[in-house]
């Protein structure tokens, strides 16, 4: 994930927690996605699957988005980290967005993601 996307997803979890009733998705957002900002930003027509790095409480794993499957998949080596309650509620905004940006280009998925942990990630040894 690029720096730009990352910022963003702190700007929309800010946004989504001071307005609850009243929360948007920005329109640089939407921009972002059909390609038409950000000298990197790629439209998503077609895209099947969005991976996302991420950061929490000072912790890093992955993300899969499937859409076809409407599922988050995490690929965490260290599940003693983050509970499944805390990482569904640090997804929490991810889930809400990432659907309404991927219908915005014609993917299809559903309104409610799924957060399912991918067993069997393994943890790196530190040498």
């Amino acid at each position: 994930m690029d720096f730009a996307f990352k910022n963003m997803l702190d700007i929309v979890q800010m946004t989504k927690e001071f307005c609850q009733d009243n929360f948007t998705i920005p329109d640089y957002l939407f921009d972002y996605v059909h390609g038409k900002s950000q000298s990197n930003g790629q439209p998503w027509e077609g895209c099947t699957h969005l991976y996302i790095p991420v950061l929490a409480n000072a912790h890093w794993f992955a993300v899969e988005m499937n859409f076809a499957e409407s599922t988050l998949y995490v690929y965490d080596p260290d599940k003693s980290c983050l509970t499944q309650s805390q990482l569904e509620k640090f997804l929490e905004s991810v889930c809400y967005f990432i659907p309404l940006l991927a219908k915005s280009v014609n993917i299809s998925v559903e309104d409610k993601v799924q957060v399912q942990r991918v067993d069997g990630t393994v943890k790196q040894k530190i040498s």
